[in-house]
């Protein structure tokens, strides 16, 4: 939901050791002038000014440990409220990012982790352009998304308005897609601007197909994996083995794979090197979350790797992969291991992924994205074992 808080007013600015600072009215102190700290002191000036927070019940940048909490952490704001004894009980926790950072599921579990350590019946966090608020639900022991945070008075009676998110509209019809796409190409932000119109069709196509929660992969035991949740559509974040950073919307699957369970997400993203940063092409993105690392598993470059022979579209991956900070691993090695696991892959010198024919809207229940799906998933799986083996010789 978006928060408009650009108007709200910011502290006096002074200078120190030749760096520009804010005067927080809160902490009574200079603080270096940041994109973060930004957003939060608009935000202190929004809770005052227009929520009605009384200045003594806000803290700015609390330890955990000031609670009893045997922990290192600490909260960006906190409204309090007053108890019986007249003394401070925390009420609402509120978690601020730079503009630049996306509000994923991981800020979300980190202000909801706070708010459950401090025993908070609100949460919020913010970038300054995007707002997410939250009620603790005592009976469902789960945090229900509302429009925004009320007035402190209506805090304190615990009053709220519910987030109503209505039915999915329907999708755009096929014959109409390439119309949509070319009236709407620079709002479409997962498609990157260079990418040629008669393929960045296709990847719209396939990118409202993963969005459209109606339909859901099958779960069943799929050849080198077993899918035990389709989990819908979340806002996530990750980095590449090559230090990129990629924020927005994938699907996620929840399967087990070798005897554990972790989650593969999809999802699509424009991609640009920083030798050619106005080459803006579209990248199909899988990413993995397990015990240790979530990351990109597999970036397949769509202008790359996908041959277009009549309405029939041939995904196809090269085979380079990076091995964190230890450069590249040998595409031979990797080939190897993808013909011992999952031999149908291979396809000479590349990696064959499956097809899809362009002449209907596809989703996640369609057989030829089913088999497409499952592709990508197992061959993210099988890289991120040979990045294992690698990692290993060092």
């Amino acid at each position: 939901m978006y928060l408009d808080i650009s108007k709200q007013r910011l502290p006096k600015i002074y200078k120190r050791n030749g760096k520009e600072c804010y005067f927080d009215p809160i902490r009574q102190k200079l603080i270096y002038i940041t994109p973060e700290e930004t957003v939060r002191q608009q935000v202190i000036s929004y809770l005052i000014d227009e929520l009605e927070v009384p200045t003594e019940m806000i803290s700015v940048e609390s330890h955990l440990s000031q609670y009893g909490l045997d922990s290192k952490k600490r909260t960006d704001i906190l409204i309090h409220g007053l108890d019986k004894e007249g003394l401070k009980f925390p009420l609402v926790v509120v978690e601020c990012k730079a503009p630049e950072v996306g509000l994923s599921d991981k800020v979300c579990v980190q202000i909801t982790e706070y708010s459950n350590l401090l025993g908070c019946d609100y949460a919020m966090m913010i970038n300054g352009n995007e707002c997410f608020s939250y009620h603790y639900e005592e009976d469902t022991n789960q945090y229900l998304q509302i429009e925004n945070l009320p007035k402190y008075e209506a805090i304190l009676k615990g009053k709220y308005i519910k987030t109503e998110i209505g039915e999915l509209p329907p999708r755009i019809k096929h014959d109409k897609i390439s119309e949509f796409v070319k009236e709407n190409r620079n709002d479409i932000l997962e498609i990157g601007l260079s990418t040629e119109h008669s393929l960045a069709c296709t990847a719209f196509n396939f990118l409202e197909g993963l969005y459209d929660t109606r339909h859901k992969m099958p779960v069943r035991k799929y050849e080198i994996f077993d899918l035990i949740e389709d989990c819908g559509v979340r806002r996530l974040a990750y980095g590449n083995n090559s230090g990129g950073q990629f924020e927005g919307l994938y699907r996620s699957f929840l399967i087990n794979h070798n005897g554990n369970t972790d989650i593969v997400s999809i999802g699509m993203s424009w991609y640009s090197t920083s030798a050619n940063p106005d080459y803006e092409r579209t990248a199909l993105c899988v990413a993995i979350d397990n015990e240790k690392v979530s990351h990109h598993a597999l970036q397949l470059v769509l202008d790359e790797n996908v041959e277009i022979t009549g309405k029939t579209l041939a995904f196809y991956h090269h085979g380079r992969i990076a091995v964190c900070n230890q450069g590249s691993g040998k595409v031979a090695e990797l080939r190897e291991l993808v013909h011992k696991k999952r031999p149908q892959l291979i396809c000479d010198k590349r990696f064959y992924l499956g097809n899809l024919v362009d002449d209907r809207l596809w989703s996640l229940d369609d057989e030829e994205v089913i088999k497409l799906v499952e592709n990508l998933i197992s061959y993210a799986l099988i890289r991120d074992e040979y990045r294992a083996i690698v990692k290993a010789r060092k």
